[in-house]
């Protein structure tokens, strides 16, 4: 919750909406220390939010939380093995509803992680590749697919696009390729930018905006890419350096962009794909996974996978590798067919502006009252009067304040 991740704002956008339905929400993130308050676009969140980040004894931070707040319904949002963590906590499963809200980045699915999924209540997943991955395992599960605020990311007008490449030091008829993602070693960060500076070698203004971290554990150290593989590391305009310069908001790096590009080993929907087609940028994504419902029927670009895979080591999924070459070569395709490039950015604008949050948290919803009618009623119990009990009625004399006469049962034991 309040992470700046795209399943950041997924837990974020759901969360904050469940609140204005009337839901009371303890939130308790893997990803805040606790320092500040947590905020989502910059306000405060709707609800408190416990500290996990950090703290190795977390699920006995979870159980105590639990045993405070005494909630009605347990709603993880999170990788499947952190919903198998908290399933497997020694709470009471017959009062407590269990959801769990779990991305689909590869398939198959792990049989543990099916396992926990036909222990919880109701199931909610991100993407229909997801839907379908989740039956294939045996296992029903609801639709919450993400959605775009149009008042967060949209087109900005020309003059405005302007400033802001001005500002980030990119001539006005330069192509410039972004990939807004995580460093993370999921995601394809080498090969598409091999296929960038194969396609920039004659184009000396091309720039490459890449959002995120320079350096990560979790993946790559970039500028020691560059340096490995001969890239020309001052064609790239790292997050940091946007940041420095004034170009804060994710939407304003977006529409300097001729092109945005996400290719992963597996993806379980790709946010940043749709937040950029909204803001009328081409997205390309690997035809694998949720890149390809998302891009079909020409709203992007796909790129097919070369005739290789392997068992990931989360949960061992297949990871697919992109083909390279035809990212370089649909690179200069948008280049050389700017008429071509609008038109499918528009396509793809409608598309995103369609995709409401709205959807989702009507789906979030449903499988949450799911869930709580799944769980046993309290049962109110009556002991009968004994035999010898003797009931007196007594009218009254008098009116209550609201103008009506009562009766008064009384009830003696002789």
């Amino acid at each position: 919750m309040g992470v700046s991740s795209g399943y950041g704002r997924i837990a974020s956008e759901l969360s904050n909406n469940l609140v204005k339905r009337g839901y009371h929400i303890m939130g308790a993130s893997l990803s805040y220390d606790g320092l500040l308050p947590v905020v989502y676009d910059g306000e405060p969140l709707p609800y408190n939010v416990a500290s996990l980040q950090g703290k190795p004894n977390w699920p006995d931070l979870v159980m105590a939380l639990t045993g405070a707040y005494q909630p009605d319904v347990i709603f993880v949002i999170q990788d499947a093995p952190y919903s198998g963590i908290v399933r497997s906590m020694p709470l009471d499963w017959s009062r407590i509803a269990f959801v769990m809200l779990s991305p689909v980045d590869g398939a198959p699915i792990h049989p543990d992680w099916v396992s926990t999924a036909q222990q919880s209540d109701a199931l909610l997943t991100i993407s229909e590749f997801g839907v379908n991955a989740w039956a294939d395992a045996g296992v029903q599960a609801g639709l919450a697919r993400p959605g775009i605020n149009p008042n967060k990311f949209y087109k900005i007008p020309v003059e405005g696009r302007a400033k802001i490449r001005e500002a980030l030091g990119i001539a006005p008829d330069a192509f410039v390729l972004g990939v807004a993602a995580q460093n993370q070693g999921r995601k394809s960060i080498p090969q598409m930018m091999k296929a960038f500076f194969d396609f920039a070698k004659d184009k000396p203004a091309s720039r490459l905006l890449l959002d995120m971290d320079e350096v990560s554990p979790a993946g790559w150290d970039l500028p020691s890419l560059c340096k490995q593989f001969g890239w020309d590391v001052g064609k790239i305009i790292f997050r940091s350096d946007a940041v420095k310069r004034g170009v804060t908001e994710l939407r304003d790096r977006f529409n300097v962009l001729d092109a945005h590009s996400v290719l992963a080993f597996r993806e379980g929907f790709g946010l940043p794909i749709l937040e950029a087609m909204a803001c009328g940028v081409v997205s390309i994504a690997q035809d694998w996974c949720a890149g390809t419902e998302v891009l079909k029927d020409g709203r992007g670009i796909l790129i097919p996978p070369v005739e290789y895979f392997m068992p990931s080591t989360w949960g061992g999924a297949l990871d697919k590798l992109p083909n390279i070459e035809v990212m370089t070569q649909k690179l200069q395709w948008l280049y050389d067919n700017p008429g071509e490039r609008y038109a499918m950015a528009q396509r793809g604008m409608d598309y995103a502006r369609s995709c409401s949050w709205s959807i989702a948290v009507d789906n979030t919803v449903i499988a949450i009252e799911k869930a709580l009618a799944r769980k046993k009623p309290i049962e109110v119990t009556t002991a009968p009067l004994p035999t010898s009990a003797i009931m007196k009625i007594i009218e009254p004399v008098a009116q209550s304040p609201d103008g009506m006469a009562h009766q008064v049962a009384l009830v003696e034991a002789s």
